[in-house]
């Protein structure tokens, strides 16, 4: 099983979904000219609309298969002017490197406009609903052969 990190982001009253947005973008995708950068710059509008509406504050926003697997919860009220739980600090490696995946939370009635457009963007990134709770970040590996012990060899001297 891999490394989990989280990280709190503070958003409003402090900050503004976008800048909230920002914020998340420059912590999983710190290079500024990465293809990654692009790529979530194309779904900011839709996921602004996911911090918006809170969905990030106890369902996080989880980026997995490019490298250690991270959550992000957003910071809202008097937790976000208190910054009671922050961190925004750099990750040890950017999750949106190589094969990554992300998965946006929104509100039950949100998903299917969300997703759809979030589809039309872009194949890594997509939205659930705040119910909809993620048992594994990464895909299912393939199971492993059956286990078999060869009693007459196992029991050699």
């Amino acid at each position: 099983m891999s490394t989990v990190l989280a990280r709190r982001v503070v958003s409003t009253p402090v900050r503004t979904a976008v800048r909230t947005w920002d914020r998340i973008v420059e912590i999983i995708a710190p290079d500024p000219d990465s293809v990654a950068r692009k790529e979530l710059a194309k779904v900011a509008g839709t996921a602004c609309a996911s911090v918006a509406s809170e969905a990030p504050k106890d369902a996080p926003i989880v980026i997995w298969g490019g490298g250690t697997r991270v959550r992000v919860y957003c910071l809202f009220d008097d937790d976000a002017v208190t910054q009671d739980g922050l961190n925004e600090d750099a990750l040890p490696q950017s999750p949106t490197e190589g094969d990554w995946h992300m998965s946006i939370p929104f509100l039950a009635d949100d998903v299917a406009w969300a997703g759809k457009i979030l589809a039309s963007a872009s194949s890594r990134i997509s939205a659930r609903s705040v119910d909809h709770e993620i048992e594994t970040d990464e895909p299912v590996a393939a199971a492993a052969a059956p286990l078999s012990i060869n009693l007459a060899e196992f029991l050699k001297s």
